[in-house]
């Protein structure tokens, strides 16, 4: 006798909340707040979106209040939520954050949350620096879904465009000693914010490598990557586009590529800035969450994104939602 074959579907989400610090906190700068209002007008509208997707897990970044985070995804139905690192405050400000953290959140039970750690031989193997620390610590958490087994995710946020200052390094007897200051942020800050970025990106996807090689797992990438995978310096490490079938198993691709409801379209931009759409949000999965994978038992897989507030708000009014579109992916799994 045959066994009847099930399905069961699974959704998982990432969301930039942008700037999520509650009320009396400051984020970044003093006068950077929510009044009270505007605090309960962001949650409201948080609350909404995230009952829109009802994903079963869900990686945040940008996460200053973390307990308010936590209260807000329990009523939700979120159980477990987790975080590796505290957020920042300024030294001269004991109610002004400076650095946020990622956390995870899931209907079903995180059994280990951890961050990842740079490989310090690899870091010493290539002469980079063996201090080297992320700029948000990211998460490696295991994730039990039922009728599907044990999924490996990492959520991360890594370092932004925005150019590294270098004021305490400028030699201040130099003629026109501000503009110098200027353009040497303007380039050479540039250039090391860009070079952080990339080294996190490799450190991560270096760690998610040696797992599949030697703990195998359906496993996800997910997160603000803060560049354009397919055209930036990043693309060297996450872009596989030529196909080698003796490292198909390791490899992760880019949910959209694989997804079964996108017919040749454009991907949707996830932020816009001065006018330009980018994609700076990303699900990356492993071959097991390929449908075409003979060895899966994955049946389909569709890509999502919900990006109406950031194509209807002006850019300086985003502070009671997001600037970031939030995606996710559903995928179908058979069980017996």
């Amino acid at each position: 006798m045959h066994k009847i074959s099930k399905v069961q579907q699974f959704k998982v989400a990432t969301v930039n909340l942008l700037n999520y610090a509650s009320p009396p906190y400051s984020y970044y700068q003093l006068d950077e707040n929510y009044n009270a209002e505007q605090w309960q007008t962001k949650n409201r509208w948080l609350k909404k979106q995230l009952s829109r997707i009802s994903a079963d897990v869900i990686a945040f970044q940008e996460v200053f209040s973390f307990d308010a985070l936590a209260k807000l995804t329990s009523s939700l139905g979120y159980q477990y939520i987790s975080k590796v690192d505290e957020a920042s405050m300024a030294k001269n400000c004991e109610f002004t954050y400076i650095t946020p953290v990622v956390a995870i959140a899931s209907k079903y039970p995180i059994t280990q949350a951890q961050t990842v750690f740079p490989d310090n031989t690899l870091l010493k193997h290539l002469g980079l620096p063996e201090n080297f620390s992320f700029s948000r610590k990211p998460i490696k958490a295991l994730i039990e879904f039922p009728n599907f087994g044990f999924v490996r995710v990492y959520v991360l946020h890594l370092k932004s465009k925005r150019a590294t200052n270098l004021n305490d390094f400028v030699d201040k007897k130099v003629p026109n000693y501000d503009s110098y200051s200027e353009a040497l942020t303007d380039t050479i800050g540039r250039f090391v914010s860009q070079e952080q970025r990339g080294l996190e990106g490799m450190l991560v996807f270096y760690d998610a490598l040696h797992e599949q090689a030697t703990h195998p797992l359906p496993s996800i990438i997910l997160g603000d990557f803060n560049d354009e995978l397919h055209t930036s310096a990043l693309s060297v490490i996450f872009d596989h586009t030529d196909v080698n079938p003796k490292t198909d198993h390791l490899n992760f691709s880019d949910a959209f590529d694989i997804s079964s409801n996108i017919h040749k379209t454009e991907k949707p931009f996830t932020l816009f800035y001065e006018g330009e759409g980018k994609v700076l949000d990303y699900i990356l999965v492993s071959n097991e969450f390929n449908p075409t994978n003979k060895n899966t038992n994955i049946t389909d897989l569709t890509y999502h994104s919900l990006d109406k507030h950031i194509q209807l708000t002006p850019l300086d009014k985003h502070k009671t939602n997001s600037d970031h579109a939030f995606i996710y992916i559903q995928f179908s799994v058979n069980y017996s």
